[in-house]
């Protein structure tokens, strides 16, 4: 969806404005898209339809190439055929669960190193030192503001 269809009112712009007003101290400028020779591409997996439509909207927007998966299986087809540059994954999804997802693209020399970002409503200490463990790059809990989502990508450096 081109930014200037987008309405203001909707969950992208409100993410796009609280990117504008997020510091950057001690960084260098950040490119825009036109000035980046492709878009950063992104994989959001959740069993949310909601989820998957806000991320998709609000990275969009934000000049983000989004794809989209409903569970760890639909993500590792869709990996095969298009690599991404970072996964967003949920945890608790139907078939193949975020865990059983990272532990599969690890297992992946293709897929081994790729940055994975979970956001999930699961926040024990248990399941995030889990996550570090097997190498998440980042952990956002449900619900969280857009903002959140846009500084965590910021922090892989992609």
């Amino acid at each position: 969806m081109p930014p200037e269809s987008i309405p203001e009112s909707s969950p992208a712009m409100s993410a796009a404005r609280a990117v504008q007003a997020l510091p950057t101290p001690n960084a260098a400028p950040r490119q825009t898209t036109s000035q980046v020779a492709r878009a950063t591409r992104v994989l959001v997996v959740d069993d949310s339809a909601v989820i998957r439509i806000l991320l998709d909207d609000v990275l969009s927007a934000l000049g983000y190439e989004v794809q989209v998966a409903e569970d760890g299986v639909s993500a590792l087809a869709m990996m095969a055929a298009s690599r991404p540059d970072v996964v967003l994954t949920d945890l608790n999804m139907p078939q193949m669960d975020g865990f059983a997802l990272l532990a599969a693209m690890r297992d992946l020399p293709d897929l081994a190193t790729l940055p994975v970002v979970v956001i999930s409503s699961e926040d024990g200490e248990a399941k995030q030192a889990r996550g570090k463990a097997e190498g998440v790059a980042g952990w956002i809990v449900k619900p969280f503001e857009p903002a959140e989502l846009i500084e965590a990508l910021w922090r892989l450096d992609l």
